[in-house]
């Protein structure tokens, strides 16, 4: 897991070879408009941007993912995210759901991360992320990049 401010994303553009495409994405895109995917790259690098009422720490189910990573991006609002290392989680709400890339867990996260506006986290396979905490509306841009990009 990767947590800072949006204007230090540079500095992480070597992790993946899409991320300097998330870089250009988050400054020539508009993310006005909620729900609709924005393909970057096909499959391979789109966004999500969303605009949710926020949820308890109760209500904020851990996720996780095969075969993306999630890039996700506060616009406005300040989110809180829960935390626990994939491995370490062992009540799977549901089988994994191939087709959707997500399994839930009914695990509690370790801990917990607060972004502000204009902040973002990177979550990887094995980081298991409970989204969206807190109160009022969030807005947010979750960038999907493929693991493998080949």
């Amino acid at each position: 897991m990767i947590v800072a401010p949006l204007n230090e994303f540079g500095t992480y553009i070597n992790l993946h070879p899409l991320f300097e495409k998330v870089e250009q994405a988050l400054i020539t895109l508009d993310f006005s408009k909620p729900g609709e995917r924005i393909y970057i790259d096909g499959e391979k690098l789109f966004a999500i941007p969303s605009f949710n009422k926020a949820k308890t720490k109760e209500e904020a189910l851990l996720e996780a993912h095969d075969s993306y990573i999630d890039i996700q991006v506060c616009l406005s609002g300040e989110e809180t995210m829960g935390w626990r290392n994939r491995e370490d989680c062992r009540a799977p709400r549901a089988p994994f759901d191939k087709e959707k890339d997500i399994i839930f867990y009914n695990d509690t996260p370790t801990n917990y991360i607060t972004l502000p506006a204009n902040h973002f986290a990177v979550f990887f396979p094995g980081d298991a992320h409970a989204p969206l905490i807190g109160t009022g509306l969030i807005k947010k841009v979750v960038f999907k990049v493929l693991v493998n990009n080949q």
